[in-house]
């Protein structure tokens, strides 16, 4: 048996397969922004206190780099803006602004018939196993990252 023929290769290519279908889907579906920038956006409209760059790139999943990337554009678009913390030039954060959060309301009927949508026929039980497994991964990943 070949090893690319394992279980673990096949789920492993199907993730794949998820996210750039997700993406391809999800960029479908909005006009004024992309969905790699929806995602940072709707993590800051749920932070409690406006993270700094580093701090989103985590939450995100993504590289410090790639998340400036998106904050340049987001802030373009006038959906969040830089702050400076104190005298430390570096440290910044980056806040959601009332059009960030004006955006969030405005589609979020549309994001949950996705998500309804994305979902109908899949089972609660499904459902959670399907994120507790996506939790789990992440972890693993996390850990992985960390020893290199």
């Amino acid at each position: 048996m070949d090893n690319y023929d394992a279980p673990v290769f096949t789920a492993l290519v199907e993730i794949s397969r998820l996210a750039n279908s997700l993406q391809n889907v999800m960029d479908m579906g909005m006009d004024d922004i992309t969905s790699r920038q929806w995602l940072p956006l709707m993590i800051l409209g749920r932070c409690d206190t406006p993270p700094n760059l580093n701090e989103l790139a985590q939450k995100c999943g993504i590289t410090r780099q790639s998340a400036k990337q998106l904050v340049d554009k987001l802030e373009e678009k006038g959906l969040v803006y830089l702050e400076r913390n104190g005298s430390d030039r570096r440290n910044i954060s980056i806040v959601i602004t009332e059009k960030g959060r004006s955006w969030g309301a405005d589609n979020l009927d549309r994001n949950v018939r996705f998500v309804g949508e994305l979902f109908d026929g899949i089972s609660k039980e499904d459902i959670r196993i399907f994120a507790d497994v996506q939790q789990r991964l992440l972890s693993r990943l996390a850990e992985i990252k960390e020893r290199s």
